[in-house]
């Protein structure tokens, strides 16, 4: 599989500020405390470029270990977050929002990995951290509205 990483042209990268510019003028022209627009901007491209750091650094490993830890950090994290719209304790709930993520997400990673796209070596870290970044986020989503069906009745003719 290709490996290489597209280099985006710093011309190229302002076209994405032009929203943000005008955001930012719409909240200038409203009164509303423009500068406050401008820290969490700047924050943002702080972050943005820490993370950045960080990515290349796991895209470019070729340990195993590396790329499970931070699959599990991700599943350990996306189970906590689909939890947040209900008002039940959490830590109620997170041994069957892990359980029920993990299974789900991690059969359509592993079938998507392996079976689709036949990943060499299978932790092919470009290709898997993306892929499960997907499958997770959209796993956690759909748990978080299950167990808001739940709770709001929709569930119960099954208990």
């Amino acid at each position: 599989m290709d490996q290489s990483l597209q280099t985006i042209p710093l011309l190229n990268l302002a076209f994405a500020f032009i929203p943000v510019l005008i955001v930012i003028g719409i909240i200038w022209k409203w009164q509303f405390g423009y500068k406050n627009s401008l820290y969490a901007v700047g924050r943002m491209l702080a972050q943005l470029l820490l993370i950045g750091y960080v990515l290349a650094y796991i895209f470019e490993t070729d340990s195993s270990i590396v790329v499970v830890g931070v699959l599990s950090i991700m599943l350990f994290s996306s189970s906590w977050i689909a939890l947040r719209t209900i008002n039940l304790p959490r830590s109620v709930l997170y041994g069957k929002s892990f359980f029920s993520i993990s299974i789900s997400g991690g059969f359509v990673l592993v079938l998507i990995s392996q079976g689709v796209l036949d990943l060499k070596p299978w932790y092919l870290a470009s290709y898997l951290i993306p892929l499960a970044g997907m499958i997770f986020a959209n796993a956690m989503n759909w748990s978080g509205w299950n167990g808001i069906g739940f709770i709001f009745g929709f569930g119960q003719a099954a208990f």
